[in-house]
């Protein structure tokens, strides 16, 4: 089988494909990426991708952007040119990774040649109707519609969602990855004595792809100097070349706590030295950042200083013993982070010591890539939240609360559920007049809407409401309805079974 997979978003989001590639290869496919030419770098490494192809923005967007009317055509044409390109290559199959509309049109595009010359183009992921509208077909790319990417559509920062994007990936990619896919490349270069590496150290990324996200020179000053100290290992910093002013003021700030062994990598690296780099090292302290992931694949335990605005449930590290530091506006306090990150050294210095939250401050230990998904956590309002997601979505047990307003709200919505499936079968019936039903309807999404903006740890719910709704797509009016109907019955299923009613079992699980 030949396959094509779209991945046009940045570096971590190649590195964190990597794993689903693997189990695509091993399962026999020949396997096709498409990404920008910027972040080709991130994908060469992987030995699963027989074939890169590039969407040359610059040389696409080009003409239209310096004739806005004239360009056009020419814009389009290279388009076109690049969808030939790719058509000729006869795919069976395009996986879509990208969750943009652009890549949503490409593989609409790729589907629609395919059918003109006689083929077929299987498609997992987001593509289009024959109207133009957003197309979802499998139910694990809806799962990232309502539960992940709603926070991107609507700046929503609070993440509730607790599967890793390499496993969701997978997930619509229909493959399941084991352990092993999680490595670096086969072929890395040998760069220790060209970049004077010690035999021991400490890396810091000291960038982000938000600044917010990362902490300032003299934070990082205090902490390197601090972890020489007391791992009595060097310290290596790695950065982009725009960093390299901080970096000097990293150095400066270390030299006046009278430490002097850090090297500064920054800005003298490429995506191909980093995996030797941080596999070679005995620590990867980050920021939220694409060299998280590559320590994923190496193998490298990561302090991981997460931001808020970041999920580290998606996009935090995946290697066993990492752990993980949550905080919001400030940055973590030099102390917690030295601490912890000197507790890791110590850990994976004595094999018997296995990963504990003991005398730990992080938020999260990572128990590996394929680590059971966790329920728990001292966040009782996340935990609820993410538990009906798995409820519904995974089959899991459904949660049980007293809480009366979460109550109030799940009987409030169950009334407005059932006018909505009373003027439902009134439609199919052809009894009553279709445009009140319609405005009744219209009526019934707005006094929903309000009921979840007063108890928003029902959102979830709303949100895989609203997500199947969109995935109907265009259809005859008798079709529409059926489904709206059923929709409206799972809709039922779920609010009741989230009721407190007595007699009702424990570990009651949905069956939608």
């Amino acid at each position: 089988m030949k396959i094509l997979v779209l991945q046009m978003a940045r570096l971590g989001d190649i590195f964190q494909t990597w794993p689903a590639l693997r189990a695509l290869r091993r399962q026999g496919a020949e396997v096709h990426v498409l990404v920008r030419p910027r972040f080709r770098a991130a994908a060469v490494g992987c030995e699963a991708i027989s074939q890169i192809h590039e969407f040359q923005t610059d040389v696409i967007l080009e003409p239209i952007l310096n004739h806005p009317v004239e360009g056009i055509r020419r814009s389009l044409d290279q388009l076109d040119s690049l969808l030939h390109r790719l058509d000729s290559e006869h795919f069976d199959r395009v996986i879509n990774l990208s969750f943009s509309p652009l890549s949503s049109w490409i593989a609409f595009d790729l589907e629609r040649r395919a059918i003109e010359r006689g083929g077929s183009l299987i498609v997992a992921g987001y593509t289009r109707h024959l109207d133009g509208t957003l197309a979802i077909p499998d139910d694990a790319s809806a799962f990232f519609f309502a539960q992940v990417g709603y926070r991107s559509q609507t700046g929503a920062i609070e993440s509730i969602n607790r599967l890793s994007m390499p496993r969701l990936f997978a997930t619509i990619a229909g493959v399941d990855p084991i352990a092993y896919d999680w490595r670096p490349p086969e072929r890395r270069r040998a760069i220790k004595s060209e970049f004077h590496l010690p035999n021991e150290f400490i890396a810091l990324h000291i960038g982000a792809s938000d600044e917010a996200k990362t902490l300032d020179a003299l934070q990082w000053g205090a902490v390197a100097a601090r972890l020489v100290r007391g791992s009595k290992m060097s310290v290596v910093l790695l950065g982009a070349p725009g960093e390299s002013a901080k970096a000097n003021a990293i150095l400066c700030t270390s030299a006046r706590y009278g430490v002097s062994n850090l090297i500064s990598l920054v800005g003298q690296t490429e995506i191909e030295d980093l995996f030797a780099i941080v596999e070679g090292a005995a620590l990867l302290v980050a920021g939220d950042s694409a060299l998280v992931q590559v320590a994923s694949l190496t193998g490298t335990q990561v302090l991981n200083l997460s931001s808020r605005s970041v999920s580290h449930w998606e996009t935090g590290p995946s290697t066993q013993g990492s752990r993980i530091i949550v905080y919001g506006g400030a940055a973590p306090d030099t102390d917690a982070i030295v601490e912890e990150a000197l507790s890791m050294l110590e850990a994976a210095s004595d094999s018997s010591l296995q990963p504990s939250f003991a005398g730990s401050q992080a938020d999260r230990i990572v128990f590996g890539p394929l680590e059971p998904i966790t329920e728990s956590t001292s966040d009782r309002h996340a935990d609820f939240m993410w538990q009906v997601i798995s409820a519904i979505y995974l089959g899991s047990p459904v949660p049980r609360t007293g809480d009366p307003k979460i109550q109030d709200a799940l009987y409030q919505w169950g009334e407005v559920q059932s006018i909505e499936g009373h003027q439902l079968l009134a439609l199919r019936e052809g009894r009553g007049d279709a445009q009140q039903i319609a405005s009744i309807l219209d009526r019934v999404d707005q006094l929903t809407g309000l009921i979840v903006e007063a108890e928003p740890r029902l959102a979830p719910i709303h949100r895989w409401w609203t997500t199947e709704r969109t995935r109907f797509g265009p259809q005859s009016r008798e079709n529409l309805i059926e489904k709206y109907q059923n929709l409206n019955s799972q809709l039922g299923t779920v609010l009741l079974s989230l009721r407190e009613i007595e007699g009702r079992r424990d570990g009651q699980q949905l069956d939608l």
